[in-house]
């Protein structure tokens, strides 16, 4: 038996009690983070959780970081949409390698590649 009540049925999906940015400045925040939870509230989502590498690594700046040093486009991208569904790491439009995901808990994905090991996949298909 669980503790928690089931949550009624009129709430819409993906509705999260809980806003870790109330009472908030999200001036100090990053801009792509700051942009994000707008994006998010505009469209009634739960709260944006940015996305994290397998050693708990934030993804955006890490991404923006390669985009910036290799003039590339790098992006995660669900080859399969259905829950449990392949995704891949993509840099300038070619899939480079598969990449398996799970959501946390709390709320954001992880995908499961170590920092270094997002660097190297995306360095060796650039020098392809």
């Amino acid at each position: 038996m669980t503790e928690d009540p089931p949550r009624p049925a009129s709430l819409p999906a993906g509705h999260d009690d809980e806003d870790p940015y109330e009472g908030e400045d999200l001036s100090t925040y990053p801009d792509w983070w700051r942009a994000n939870v707008e994006e998010f509230r505009a469209h009634g989502m739960r709260p944006y959780r940015p996305p994290r590498l397998a050693d708990g690594t934030l993804s955006p700046p890490v991404v923006a970081d390669l985009r910036d040093e290799l003039g590339v486009d790098v992006r995660f991208r669900a080859k399969n949409p259905q829950h449990g569904g392949s995704w891949t790491l993509v840099v300038d439009g070619e899939d480079v390698a598969a990449v398996d995901h799970r959501r946390h808990g709390d709320g954001y994905t992880v995908y499961d590649l170590r920092e270094e090991e997002l660097r190297e996949a995306v360095r060796a298909a650039v020098e392809r």
